[in-house]
């Protein structure tokens, strides 16, 4: 079993810590605006981190869209401010973040229907 099942908590605040140091590290070179917002993403992610075991689902798409639009807008800024090569990075990494959202609402759907039949599988027998 991965980590990311095993300690979804643990993950959430490592990627908080990451978006902490990039904010650093923007703030160090100029990019206030960039790192003002990597700063307030940390904090989603760090505060999302308390939330995680009581709704995983819900905790789980909402951080993976904060921080697709977060990275679509780093993408953005940074191609703004004349950086060379970096935007490049944010914007498959926002795209890496988007089709996970869609891969969590498609396992999400498949469950569901499983467990719709299972439950309608166990009725039948029981009547049985």
């Amino acid at each position: 079993m991965s980590i990311i099942k095993k300690r979804p908590k643990l993950i959430l605040i490592l990627t908080g810590i990451s978006f902490f140091a990039s904010s650093i590290d923007c703030f160090e070179n100029n990019l206030i605006i960039i790192g003002v917002i990597s700063a307030l993403v940390a904090s989603i992610n760090i505060v999302g981190s308390f939330f995680v075991k009581k709704h995983p689902f819900n905790v789980k798409i909402a951080l993976l869209l904060v921080n697709a639009i977060f990275a679509a807008l780093s993408s953005y800024l940074y191609f703004l401010a004349g950086r060379d090569k970096i935007q490049y990075g944010w914007a498959i990494v926002s795209i890496l973040y988007f089709v996970a959202i869609g891969v969590a609402y498609r396992k999400r759907l498949k469950y569901k229907k499983m467990n719709i039949i299972l439950t309608k599988t166990d009725k039948v027998v029981e009547n049985q």
